[in-house]
């Protein structure tokens, strides 16, 4: 190990070509720095610096040792910094793409993780569904979430289905239906739907055309707004009509002028799904993944007859 603080007394020399500011930079003093140098020089046989009062430079020797000892001592660090992190269990960073309605349940699991595993940094990122997908295919992503309607996922990765919600119609407080406490598709067949744009909710259009179908008919869909939260002020203004998961904190949003009615339907749910690519090496996915074996959510509806349609 004194070898090592001589070559980094030679190192942080050569970077100044002054002893002075090398030893300031080493918290040593100059004279202490002087003879780490020459003791170094007696080892190797070689001078390594030519010093006079107004100068400081490498010798040939000098230069060599230089330009091969930065990378061994960038190695070095490395090395003894990995040893240090060998002494905790669990050490990384776990990258998550968000689709940023992950508020009703990911708070706690996150609070849970990091006391658990504290030395683990997680970089949480909000962003579309199809940017998530793209990330976790090339390894930019270690975990991502997407939304998806009915019963099951399509997806190239892994999927686990980590939240479960009845779907609920979104009415203006005035429309003939706004204090039912559920209704079928069909029963709105007549209606201007309002529908997330796809780049948000990939697969919700096919979902919602299909059951639609299904019942006979082909849906009027006159907007796609972006965010929920435009979809939200047009099914206020009376513009139309549309769906979502039923969600505490949307309730709370939605305290004025819209209604929320129950969608009757054996596949009438709004889930949520963790996914994750199968070959990522990353150690902490199955550590991070292991936080949802405590999750609990019911299938049935959440709605409670009459508390939710009487917002306002």
């Amino acid at each position: 190990m004194q070898d090592i603080r001589y070559l980094r007394s030679f190192i942080c020399v050569a970077e100044h070509l002054n002893f002075t500011k090398a030893a300031e930079q080493l918290y040593i003093s100059q004279p202490t720095l002087s003879k780490h140098i020459v003791e170094l020089e007696e080892q190797l046989g070689v001078q390594l610096f030519i010093r006079t009062h107004h100068s400081v430079r490498l010798t040939s020797p000098g230069a060599t040792l230089f330009e091969e000892s930065r990378s061994i001592m960038t190695k070095l660090d490395e090395l003894f910094e990995k040893t240090r992190k060998s002494q905790i269990k669990v050490w990384g960073t776990l990258r998550i793409g968000c689709i940023g309605i992950e508020h009703v349940f990911l708070p706690k699991i996150i609070k849970h993780f990091v006391a658990l595993y504290p030395h683990v940094n997680l970089d949480i990122q909000i962003m579309p569904v199809n940017k998530i997908n793209e990330a976790l295919a090339c390894q930019q992503l270690d975990i991502g979430f997407n939304p998806f309607l009915g019963n099951e996922l399509p997806s190239k990765f892994e999927v686990r289905e980590v939240r479960r919600a009845r779907l609920c119609f979104m009415l203006p407080r005035n429309h003939p239906f706004a204090n039912n406490y559920s209704l079928d598709l069909s029963e709105l067949k007549h209606e201007r739907f309002i529908l997330v744009d796809p780049a948000t909710m990939p697969i919700g259009i096919d979902w919602f055309t299909e059951q639609c179908q299904l019942r006979g008919f082909t849906p009027n869909i006159v907007s796609h707004p972006l965010r929920i939260e435009a979809l939200f002020l047009q099914v206020s203004a009376g513009l139309g009509v549309s769906f979502w998961s039923f969600d505490p904190v949307f309730c709370r949003m939605l305290r004025h002028h819209i209604s929320l009615v129950a969608m009757n339907g054996p596949n009438a749910y709004g889930n949520i799904g963790i996914i994750w690519k199968n070959d990522n090496p990353n150690p902490i996915i199955p550590l991070f993944l292991k936080e949802f074996d405590g999750i609990k959510y019911s299938t049935k509806t959440q709605l409670r007859k009459r508390a939710v349609p009487s917002f306002g």
